[in-house]
């Protein structure tokens, strides 16, 4: 293997970083609505939001992974 494409096979193990941006945000908007602020302790919604964007972030990686094998 080349190091131009063992470089290109480290860059192309994650997806862009807009993809967690938008994915994470937009998750986080609906959680929103769905528990708008004052219905679980501060806590819980923050280890809610963690908890969300971790799942999402193991996600998108996974996603990325399996349609670049491709």
């Amino acid at each position: 293997m080349t190091q131009r494409s063992a470089q290109h096979e480290r860059t192309s193990r994650w997806a862009p970083w807009w993809v967690y941006l938008v994915l994470i945000l937009a998750a986080n908007y609906l959680r929103q609505l769905a528990l708008p602020f004052g219905t679980l302790p501060e806590w819980g919604d923050v280890l809610l939001a963690v908890g969300i964007a971790a799942v999402l972030f193991v996600a998108v990686t996974a996603v990325h992974r399996a349609t670049r094998r491709q």
